[in-house]
This record gives C-alpha cells, sequence and structure tokens, in this order.
C-alpha cells in the first residue's frame, strides 16, 4: 500500500538525482571529459557502471511477465550475458580502451572511413533514442502500475528528470549516479526477494519452489513450449548478447577505464553480477504465481497486466516507505540506462556529424555547449519515442526488446564485431553488410513469419511463435551478413592507399596498450565527492528507520541505508589518506 512517506521518498530521491548533475557539472570542461570523463576513471566506478547499465525497469516488468508465465525459462537471457561478459574478459576489453577515441563512432571512421560513420550515425542515433524511449516506457509500466498515474504524464515527469541530470553533468554525473544507484538497486532487491520468502504462503525458498505454478527445472521447459524452439532461441540468444558485448558500441564505458589493466578489471563486477543477480531478483516474480494468480483483475488499465507481477509483491510484503525505496530503485536503474544512452547518441551526433561535416573548426568551448543543448533536445526526442511505444506497443516487453534488437541493432553491430579482429576489408564492407542485414530481417518480419505453419507442419502457441521468429531472425541474419563481410576482401587490395594507412593506424592502435593511470588528485576527486553522495543518501536512507514500522521494517532501513554509509566512509578515508600523501 503507497503510504505519505512513500510520496516523501520519491520527491527526495529525485531532488538527490537532480543534485548529482549540479555537483558534477565543473568535471566537464571539454568533450572529452563530458562524454567519457576523460579516460581516467578507476576500474571499480566504471565496472558498477557497466553492470548497473545491463539493469532498467524492463528487467522488473518485461523480465519479471516472463518468470511469471514461463518460469526459469528467462534465466538464459542472463546467463547468455554472463558468457558474452567472459569473451570481453578475454577477447575485447583491452582492444575497446586501446582505440584511444572519444566516441564509439569515431572508432568506426577510424576502421571503415567516413562514409560508414556517417550511415551509421543516421541510422544508430535515432535507434538509440527510440531504445531509450522503450527504458522510459517500462519504468512507466512499473509507476503507473504503482500509482494508478496516467502514463503519459508519468513518461514526460520521468524524462524531464533523466535529460536534466544528463545535461547537467555528463559522464561524470552519469557514473556517480551509477555507483550510488547500484548499492539501492541491490540491496532494496535483496530486502524484498527476503521478505518475500518469508510470507507463510511462501514459506521459504523449497516450498517456493515446490509449490510455483510455472516451470523450474530445465527439463520441465518443454511444458510451455516445443523443446526445438527452446533450443533455438538459447543459442540465438547467446550469440545476440556475444555480439551486442563484444562490437565497437559496447566500448563506451571502457573509454573511460584509465588503462588496459583497468579496462580488464572492470569486467568482473558486471560478470559476477550477472551470475548472481538473476537468483535474487527471480524470487518477487515466481512468488507471485502464487500470491497474485489473477494479476488481469488487479491491474486492469495495464495493456500487458502480468508485467506488474513483480511490483504487485512488493506492495504487499514491504513495510510502509519501503515501496517507495523500491520505486527509487527501479527508477534508478532505468534513469541509468537512459541517461548513458542520451550520453552516447549525443556524443555521437557532435563529434561524428557536427565537427566533421558542420563546423571542422569548432572550439571545444563551444562544442561543449552545442552538446548541452543537443541533450536537452534529445531527451524530449526520447520522450517523444516513449510516447509513441505507449500508443502503439501491442507485444509484451520482453518479446518486443529482443525483437528489436534482433532485426536492427545485431545487424548493424556485427561487422563492428568482425572488424574488431579482421582488417582485409573494405571500408563499405560494414555499411553494406549492415544494410543487408536489415533488410533480411524485414523480409522475415514482415512476410516470413506468417509462413512459420507451413514450415513446422503444427500450429504455434505465442511463446512458440516469439521464439521461433527471434531465431530465425538472428540465424536469417547472421550467416548471410557474415559470408558477405568475409566475402569483401576481395575487393580490400583496390581500396584507395589512405583506407588501407587508415585501417593500419586503426589495428596499430590495438596493439599498442593503454598504460596510463588516474592522477592521485583524480582520484582524490573522485573518493571525495562519491563519499558524500553515498553518506548523504545513506544517511538519509538510515533515518527513515523514524517512520513506525515493527522491528523488521525498520531493520531493512538500517541494512539499506547502512550499506551506502559504509561504503562512503571508506571513500571519504580513502580521500583523506590521499590527501595526506
Amino acid at each position: 500500500m503507497i503510504t505519505r512517506y512513500d510520496y516523501f521518498i520519491i520527491g527526495c530521491y529525485l531532488l538527490f538525482i537532480l543534485g548529482i548533475g549540479f555537483v558534477f557539472r565543473r568535471q566537464s570542461r571539454n568533450t572529452s571529459d563530458y562524454f567519457r570523463a576523460g579516460g581516467v576513471m578507476p576500474w571499480w566506478i566504471t565496472g558498477t557502471s557497466a553492470w548497473i547499465a545491463a539493469f532498467s525497469a524492463w528487467t522488473f516488468t518485461g523480465a519479471a511477465k516472463k518468470i511469471y508465465e514461463t518460469g526459469t525459462l528467462v534465466l538464459v537471457l542472463y546467463y547468455a550475458s554472463a558468457l558474452a561478459l567472459a569473451v570481453v574478459y578475454l577477447f575485447t576489453c583491452r582492444r575497446f580502451r586501446r582505440m584511444r577515441v572519444v566516441t564509439w563512432m569515431e572508432a568506426v571512421q577510424l576502421r571503415f572511413g567516413t562514409t560508414s560513420e556517417q550511415i551509421y550515425t543516421w541510422v544508430k542515433v535515432p535507434l538509440l533514442l527510440f531504445l531509450s524511449g522503450i527504458s522510459l516506457n517500462a519504468i512507466g509500466v512499473f509507476i503507473s502500475s504503482v500509482f494508478h498515474m496516467e502514463m503519459n504524464t508519468t513518461l514526460i515527469i520521468l524524462g524531464i528528470v533523466v535529460t536534466v541530470v544528463a545535461f547537467a553533468g555528463g559522464a561524470w554525473a552519469v557514473l556517480a549516479s551509477d555507483f550510488v544507484q547500484m548499492f539501492m538497486v541491490v540491496t532494496i532487491t535483496m530486502v524484498a526477494a527476503i521478505l518475500t520468502l518469508r510470507r507463510p504462503e511462501i514459506g521459504g525458498i523449497t516450498h517456493l519452489l515446490q509449490t510455483v505454478q510455472v516451470p523450474i527445472l530445465p527439463t520441465h521447459w518443454s511444458s510451455v513450449a516445443a523443446p526445438f524452439t527452446l533450443i533455438l532461441w538459447t543459442i540465438a540468444i547467446s550469440w545476440m548478447q556475444i555480439t551486442n558485448s563484444n562490437n565497437m558500441e559496447n566500448s563506451v564505458m571502457y573509454l573511460m577505464a584509465g588503462s588496459d589493466r583497468d579496462a580488464r578489471r572492470m569486467v568482473l563486477i558486471p560478470l559476477i553480477g550477472s551470475l548472481i543477480g538473476p537468483l535474487i531478483w527471480i524470487i518477487p516474480p515466481l512468488a507471485a504465481t502464487i500470491l497474485h494468480p489473477h494479476l488481469g483483475t488487479e491491474f486492469p488499465n495495464l495493456k500487458n497486466p502480468n508485467e506488474a507481477a513483480f511490483v504487485a509483491v512488493c506492495l504487499q510484503v514491504l513495510p510502509q516507505g519501503l515501496i517507495g525505496l523500491l520505486i527509487c530503485a527501479m527508477l534508478g536503474a532505468t534513469l541509468t540506462n537512459m541517461d548513458a544512452g542520451l550520453n552516447k547518441g549525443v556524443g555521437v551526433f557532435i563529434r561524428s556529424f557536427y565537427l566533421p561535416v558542420i563546423n571542422p573548426h569548432c572550439s571545444e568551448k563551444k562544442l561543449l555547449i552545442l552538446s548541452k543543448v543537443s541533450t536537452l533536445t534529445f531527451g524530449i526526442l526520447i520522450v517523444s519515442f516513449a510516447l509513441l511505444v505507449n500508443k502503439f506497443r501491442t507485444a509484451d516487453l520482453f518479446t518486443f526488446v529482443n525483437q528489436v534488437a534482433a532485426s536492427l541493432s545485431i545487424p548493424l553491430a556485427l561487422p563492428l564485431f568482425l572488424g574488431l579482429f579482421y582488417k582485409r576489408t573494405p571500408p563499405w564492407s560494414a555499411w553494406s553488410t549492415g544494410l543487408l542485414g536489415i533488410l533480411i530481417s524485414l523480409f522475415i518480419n514482415f512476410y516470413l513469419k506468417y509462413h512459420f505453419v507451413d514450415f513446422v507442419h503444427r500450429p504455434l502457441n505465442q511463446l512458440e511463435a516469439d521464439n521461433l521468429l527471434f531465431a530465425v531472425t538472428i540465424f536469417g541474419t547472421f550467416f548471410p551478413c557474415t559470408a558477405w563481410f568475409f566475402f569483401t576482401t576481395v575487393f580490400y587490395d583496390s581500396s584507395p592507399r589512405e583506407d588501407k594507412e587508415r585501417v593500419e593506424e586503426f589495428f596499430e592502435r590495438l596493439r599498442t596498450p593503454v598504460l596510463t593511470h588516474p592522477t592521485r588528485k583524480s582520484e582524490t576527486a573522485i573518493h571525495h565527492l562519491l563519499g558524500l553522495l553515498c553518506i548523504v543518501f545513506g544517511g538519509f536512507i538510515a533515518l527513515l528507520m523514524l517512520i513506525p514500522n515493527n522491528l523488521l521494517g525498520r531493520s531493512c532501513f538500517l541494512f539499506c541505508g547502512g550499506s551506502l554509509l559504509l561504503t562512503g566512509s571508506i571513500l571519504e578515508y580513502l580521500h583523506r589518506r590521499h590527501r595526506e600523501k
């Protein structure tokens, strides 16, 4: 049940998030600072940001719906991410850092030339804004289901908050808010899981697994879909995650790291988090199959009521005030995802379109001003996309997000992945491979999917149809696009000399280690600013123990606030020690 304490907590949180932007506004003195924090960030900050960027309200709405309907099958997606991160750790993280660029699109220009850079800019920037709009739509589902607010109003308010944070502080504010919000998301999710397991109807993890109404063991997944569709979907989702995590576009966080060593160490945080995290947040939506078997009647205003599985349980088990903190955690996860996307999109627009095409002699001071103006403009576009998605979306968020990624993101990402390792392709190999993949995916989505029944010779349920469409889209683009990319090798020798020299320069960078580390002064400043933020917000959460609750409820606030207070105290100690030295 929502109380006045919840409204108070959410209001204070929004003010805190807005304040982060203004605290870090002076850290951005040029576009390198604004878009990649100057490339001097310690590994534990960039690693935290890389992990929390994988979270959004979609995790607690779209993915929760899949758990509510199909059980543990959704874990395939998250453990496929762990496999992809293992590939990043072994092969690509250091390559990302060694590219030595401000934005990832500048790496595309180095590897594939100006034409590919411009084509990717005009395709990827709108796509980035659209995907950010989907993330905003996901948190809108969460907030509107809790407060019974009108969806469009919710989207506009949230969009304003995200835009102001990214506008004021740039990458510094994004990283700082990521770090603070990571602790909040983790602690609140742990509390929600523990309190759910304490419910008499649930009776602990063993009883939950015995009484849950959806398949738990992989041997039971065949009860929701034909095994061949599940196998194809598993292979396809694994390949999608590997391609997404290992292409140049994913280099953004790694470009912020101070050295090769930091770029590799930072992978450990999202890798470990992707293995442990899902086992915690999967508990409430599993319990919803017992506690809330009829979500359609409880949330009749939602297009997909089952997307409220996580929030329905939390509304039931959390003490007063804690639901407000949970909403803050969900807001934090989504705002983190969105402001990173917003910052990335603006960086590509300024550095890969405005600077080389419109005003090559623009000063850094003017570029920084234009970057902030563009942030405001792009924020408005993200809200507009979110409103359109809300109006026309019919598929559930889980299926919708994955299918958009398979149809548009993966064809464009494939040459940016292969091009990191193989150099004997002409400049046009990137955009031609991406174009071929998008045309094939459009054919699959708008024609071939209506003929799946002709191939399998039996009717398909909705999950089978969704899985098969996703797998066919992934495989249908992967094989021809990969073949085309390597086929273009035939034309490499006839490429102009300047193109070959540019490619050689790119691969020479990949062979040259980055050995620089953050200066003592920059590390001290980071410790001090983050320490203060953690202490301020951790102290605020700890004071919420004064809200009238039983001992268990008060201890929940102590645990969440104490974690932040302890972290902030450690950072302040490191700050003082470095200053003394």
